[in-house]
C-alpha cells in the first residue's frame, strides 16, 4: 500500500494536482480545517467521507458559511438552491469514487452537482480520499463503482434499483437510478486549483 500511495501521489502532482498523504482521518481533518479560511463559504456535496471525517460539521462549528443539501428538513426549493450554491462557492469539500495510480480522479454523479463543480466554479476544490478508493487505472476505477460504490450507496439510500439486489452494475433504466454522469479529471482544469489527500484509512464507499 505505500508503494501504492506513493506511485498515487507522484502521479496527481504530474498532473498539475496538489496530493500528500495523511496517515490517519483525525490528523487529516485537523490538517484540512487550519487551510480553510473562517471567512470562506463552503461547499459540500454529498460525499460520506467528508461526513465520517466530522468535517461538516467542525466547519458550521467555526461559523462558517456552508452550502450542505444533506442538511434534514430541507424542502425541494433549499434543496435545488443549495446544489446551486455548490457551483459558484469559494471553496468545495467533495470526495471521489477513485483515485487511479497514474493520477486520474474519477467520479460517477447521479445529480450532477457533485462533479460539475469540480471542473470548473469554486476558486478551490479539496478531495479527500481513503486508500480503499485507490486503484490501478480508469478500467478497475468504473468496475469499483459498478461492483463497490454504487450498489452499496444505494442501498444506504434504499432506493428500489437493480444494484441493491444483486451487488453489480446492471446497466439499468431504473428512474432511480443513481450512476449518470461520469467525469474523469485526467489532469487538473486550468482555473481550479486542486488539492487531493489521500487518508490512510477506510472511508467513504
Amino acid at each position: 500500500m505505500d508503494q501504492r500511495v506513493e506511485r498515487t501521489v507522484k502521479a496527481l502532482k504530474r498532473h498539475g494536482f496538489s496530493a500528500e498523504f495523511v496517515a490517519g482521518k483525525e490528523e487529516a481533518a485537523k490538517l484540512i480545517l487550519s487551510r480553510i479560511p473562517v471567512s470562506a463559504k463552503v461547499g459540500i456535496p454529498g460525499s460520506k467521507t467528508i461526513r465520517q471525517m466530522g468535517l461538516d460539521r467542525a466547519l458550521r462549528e467555526r461559523g462558517l458559511i456552508t452550502f450542505d443539501h444533506w442538511v434534514p428538513g430541507m424542502s425541494a426549493e433549499e434543496l435545488l438552491k443549495t446544489r446551486k450554491a455548490q457551483l459558484a462557492c469559494e471553496l468545495l469539500l467533495t470526495s471521489a469514487n477513485a483515485i487511479t495510480e497514474k493520477g486520474e480522479i474519477f467520479n460517477m454523479d447521479g445529480v450532477g452537482n457533485r462533479i460539475a463543480p469540480t471542473i470548473f466554479g469554486p476558486d478551490r476544490v479539496i478531495f479527500v480520499v481513503g486508500v480503499n478508493k485507490l486503484v490501478p487505472d480508469l478500467a478497475a476505477a468504473r468496475v469499483r463503482v459498478q461492483k463497490v460504490a454504487a450498489p452499496k450507496r444505494a442501498a444506504e439510500l434504499e432506493i428500489d434499483v437493480p444494484c441493491v439486489k444483486t451487488g453489480e452494475c446492471n446497466d439499468c433504466n431504473s428512474p432511480k437510478r443513481i450512476c449518470r454522469a461520469e467525469l474523469v479529471l485526467h489532469r487538473a482544469p486550468g482555473l481550479s486549483k486542486i488539492e487531493v489527500y489521500i487518508v490512510g484509512e477506510e472511508l467513504g464507499n
